[in-house]
């Protein structure tokens, strides 16, 4: 018999597997940040201003620069968007789901975030995100629905 949150079980290991990915995305995207950040010197808080000296003063915060705008909001929307595929994920297992169906949920959920992801920081023209948002939505949805089914409620 094979455990339903083991490694043995091959729907628990993609599904571990597609986490991790979207999670390192997530780190990705936060590092991404951090480097434009420093390249452009363009800093939320004072602290963080009172590293850099440019001519005799050092710099003030700001929030003004489009570019980190749209990573922090790229980054935001990750938060959003995986904390729920790894929670309904997590019960999508326990239904014992077919192995082909699983790995095709979770992979296409992988792929529109990165969809996303790209068409929002390279402002790609409606309605890329819209439809790749949806589309997560639609897989997230799919499992859901599988969860109560087969919960029986």
């Amino acid at each position: 018999m094979v455990v339903a949150l083991g490694f043995d079980n091959l729907v628990f290991s993609q599904f571990v597997c597609y986490s991790i990915l979207l999670i390192l995305e997530t780190i990705g995207i936060a590092l991404l940040v951090i480097r434009i950040r420093v390249k452009r010197k363009v800093f939320s808080f004072p602290e963080d201003c009172s590293q850099f000296i440019v001519g005799k003063h050092h710099l003030k915060p700001t929030a003004d620069d489009a570019q980190i705008k749209r990573l922090r909001r790229c980054h935001l929307n990750n938060l959003e968007n995986i904390v729920p595929f790894v929670t309904i994920g997590l019960f999508y297992v326990l239904t014992e789901p077919d192995p082909w169906t699983a790995a095709l949920c979770f992979r296409s959920f992988l792929v529109t975030r990165i969809v996303h992801n790209i068409a929002l920081i390279q402002a790609l023209p409606q309605p890329t995100r819209t439809f790749s948002y949806l589309a997560g939505v639609i897989i997230l949805c799919f499992m859901s629905l599988s969860v109560f089914q087969r919960g029986k409620m």
